[in-house]
This record gives structure tokens, C-alpha cells and sequence, in this order.
């Protein structure tokens, strides 16, 4: 973790940054409201099922309002936290520099490129990442990280580590900082299962999309002023160490960085064509308790035979999938091409409990052997489950439900890949013109 020291940027940390100051309130009161009902330890299920991003509905203009929404939901105490903190301490320099109109420009569409990139670079995540959901202000934030390196790259910054309990600290340059975050950033993303689950390219792709867009808002005369109140606080230094901004090495080491990025995006736009799995949009339609529930989720079936489901809002259509994946009934490839007729009583563990089910049913597969349509009668245990994921049997419950189609997607084919790596790529060469001539922008240097 880095944090600046006032130093040599103490007056423009004292100015004030209603924007950074209200997004972190806005951003901490969603998660309040998100988090109460567990105990404000983590994000409620279902609100991550109706406005986290999903890369699987990009296609549907029905559900673009996630790339907006899901930049205010944050899963757990850590992660609101540490993204707050970042925000409140890197965004106030920017924020004084662009003015607060251009610095909310610049962390919102740094939020949704972050979601662009994410989106472009799913043949290298993996086809099941295409339904996992995306959720946080980490990408707008690693755009205003862009941003400060340009900006403030002599800033310093301690970095204080824990060994055990005993803190470890020491000082260092923001830009040698930034430069090794973004570098781990891509590195994970490079690697297989490195980012364990985290959307570090969404990371990335803030990063670059601040420094990619940091010129266009920013006004030259502010600009000017800046750097000349600053150099009147390092005059001498200005004589012997002309050089302003990010080192020469710092400049070669970030534009190969942004450089690879842009070489990853080609690759995802080809890759995107031949890779991926097998998708289905259904609608569920559940009755219970007098209760009638419709949601649509999405599944996805891998390669390697494994079967993906999109996180579920509606409680009783939650209750219906998962013990139909448990039954294993959602993919049967023995009856690929047929209307069958399903009557089934087993105990099967769901989140881990074993529980009782029921079913009686007619199912109808499609060609790969994916359930395309049915309706049926279930009756099953229901579990109750706490804060801490621990679940217990609390009752016995029945569902009536029908299901059927939307849409069936081979591949990646509906989710705009090929226009969104053209997009990282475009993004990315901006990035490195500008990381090139980084000391047109340095006021601390």
C-alpha cells in the first residue's frame, strides 16, 4: 500500500476536492446499503445479480447500465476500504489539476474503459469469466492512478508492508510505485490463474485510459500555472536535473507495458473468433408461496464439459437452477435432440448441506445437450445461510416453474470482442504517445 506525503504537493492536497470527497461518501453509503443485510461484512447476492457488470450481457442494451452501476458496488469491507482510500489519496492532486467537472469525466469513462478492457480480453481469462460479475470503483480509480503518474511523478510516497505485526515502511517515488502496481497488474493477467478471479485487465485498462485521456481534459493554462508554482519551490533542482517527469527508464518501462497490452488485444480480437464455449440465455418463471418470480440468467458450458451459471437475484428462481444443477439435469448429453420426461428423488449437497429434492418435470435439449426449454414441480429443503457462508436446513419448500429460451450463443459470438480489443489497442497507443512525452504534463517532478 502507498501514501503520499504532503512534500512538495502540500498545497495542492489542501485544496479542496468535492468530487473525490463525494464519490467516496456515495461510494461508501452503497456499500452500506448493499451490505446490511450481512452485517456489512460483504455485498448481498443479489445485489451483485442486478447491477454488477457481466461481460456475457454486454450485447443487451437492456443491461448497459451495469457499466455504470457496477463501478459503486464493492464486495466486502476490504475491498470499499483500500478502493476509498486510494481514491481520497491519489484522486485530491488530480482532482485540483483538471478542476472537478473533467476529473468526474475522467473517472467515469475510466471506470467503463476498465469494463472495455475486461470485456476485450476474455479469450485470455478464460470463456467462464464472461459470466463472472464485475464489481467495484477500481477500475475508475486505477484511471486517476494514469493520471497521477503523468502528473505527479516525483511525488513520494511511504509504503509500509506488515512482517507479522511489526509495520515495515519506507519511501519511494510515486512513479517507481505506479510503474511496479501496473506491471503486477498485467503480469497476473498474463499468467494463468494468477489473478485469481480478479479483473486485473479492468485494472489495467483504467490505468491506461487515465494516462490515454488525461491530455484531452486537462486545460494547458491550469496546466502552466501548476508548473509554474511548482518549479518556483525547486529552482536549483530544475538547474542541475532538467529532466522533467517520469525517468527516460520509467518512460521505456511503462510504454512496453502499455505496448504488450496493445499486443494482447490483437491477439484476443483473433483468438476471440476460434475460442469459447457454449452459451444459453434462459428465462425461469417460479411460483411459490403465492409468489411469482422471472429472471433470466445465463449458462455456459465449457470446452471441458464444465457448466457455469450467471449469480442469481430472485430467491426462488436461485432455489430452482441450483438444485437442478445439483440433479444434474441443466446438461445431459445423452439427451441431446429430446423431449424427456424426468421424475427424480435423491439428496444432493447444495452450498455444501445435503439436501432433499424432488422433481417431476419434462425437459426439452437442444443439439449440445443444454437444457432448452421444459416445465416442472420441485419440492426440496431450503437453507438458510449466514454472513460467514455457513448454511443450515431451515425447511422444506415447493416451486412450480417453466423455462425457455432466448438466446443460444456459440463461442463469444454476440459479445463485441473484435470492437473492444480495437478499442484497448487505440486506447493503448494514445497511452504510449502520451507516457513518450510525459514531461508536458509533470508538475511535480
Amino acid at each position: 500500500m502507498g501514501l503520499p506525503l504532503p512534500g512538495n504537493l502540500e498545497e495542492l492536497q489542501r485544496a479542496k476536492a468535492p468530487v473525490t470527497l463525494s464519490l467516496v461518501i456515495i461510494n461508501t453509503l452503497v456499500y452500506l446499503a448493499t451490505s446490511y443485510e450481512n452485517m456489512f461484512l460483504e455485498v448481498s447476492d443479489k445485489w451483485v445479480g442486478m447491477f454488477a457488470f457481466v461481460p456475457a450481457y454486454f450485447a443487451k442494451p437492456e443491461h448497459l447500465y451495469r457499466l455504470f452501476t457496477s463501478m459503486f458496488l464493492h464486495a466486502n469491507l476490504a475491498h470499499i476500504f483500500f478502493n476509498m482510500l486510494f481514491l481520497y489519496t491519489f484522486g485530491k492532486g488530480v482532482e485540483a489539476v483538471l478542476g472537478s467537472r473533467r476529473y468526474l469525466v475522467l473517472y467515469l469513462l475510466s471506470g467503463i474503459l476498465a469494463s472495455f478492457f475486461h470485456t476485450a480480453f476474455l479469450p485470455l481469462e478464460g470463456a467462464s469469466s464472461a459470466f463472472v460479475p464485475a464489481l467495484g470503483a477500481s477500475g475508475a480509480i486505477s484511471g486517476v492512478l494514469g493520471a497521477y503518474l503523468l502528473l505527479f511523478p516525483g511525488t513520494r510516497l511511504t509504503m509500509c508492508f506488515f512482517f507479522f505485526i511489526i509495520p515495515i515502511c519506507f519511501t519511494m517515488r510515486a512513479s517507481a510505485y505506479l510503474i511496479f502496481w501496473f506491471a503486477t497488474q498485467i503480469l497476473q493477467g498474463l499468467l494463468p490463474g494468477a489473478s485469481l478471479g480478479v479483473a486485473v485487465f479492468a485494472h489495467a485498462g483504467g490505468f491506461i485510459g487515465g494516462i490515454a485521456l488525461l491530455p484531452l481534459l486537462v486545460s494547458s493554462e491550469r496546466l502552466g500555472l501548476l508548473r509554474f508554482y511548482s518549479s518556483m519551490f525547486s529552482f536549483f533542482r530544475n538547474i542541475f536535473f532538467p529532466e522533467r517527469g517520469i525517468s527516460r527508464t520509467g518512460k521505456y518501462i511503462v510504454a512496453f507495458l502499455i505496448g504488450l497490452v496493445a499486443v494482447v488485444a490483437v491477439y484476443s480480437a483473433i483468438a476471440a473468433e476460434i475460442m469459447g464455449g457454449i452459451s444459453k440465455v434462459l428465462t425461469f418463471n417460479v411460483t411459490h408461496d403465492n409468489t411469482s418470480e422471472s429472471e433470466s440468467i445465463i449458462m455456459q458450458l465449457s470446452h471441458g464439459g464444465k457448466l457455469d451459471v450467471t449469480p442469481i437475484a430472485s430467491s426462488g428462481v436461485r432455489v430452482v437452477v441450483n438444485r437442478l444443477k445439483a440433479l444434474n439435469v441443466l446438461y445431459r448429453v445423452e439427451e441431446a435432440g429430446k423431449t424427456v420426461s424426468i421424475q427424480k428423488d435423491a439428496r444432493r449437497p447444495v452450498n455444501g448441506v445435503p439436501v432433499d429434492i424432488s422433481l417431476k418435470a419434462s425437459f426439452s435439449y437442444d443439439q449440445y445437450g443444454l437444457l432448452d426449454s421444459g416445465t416442472g414441480f420441485l419440492t426440496t429443503e431450503v437453507l438458510a445461510c449466514d454472513p460467514y457462508g455457513y448454511c443450515s436446513i431451515s425447511g422444506t419448500n415447493s416451486y412450480q416453474f417453466s423455462v425457455s429460451t432466448e438466446e443460444t450463443i456459440v463461442g463469444f459470438k454476440g459479445i463485441p470482442i473484435v470492437e473492444l480489443s480495437i478499442i484497448a489497442f487505440v486506447a493503448s497507443v494514445f497511452a504510449v504517445q502520451n507516457v513518450l512525452r510525459a514531461e508536458r504534463y509533470a508538475i511535480i517532478e
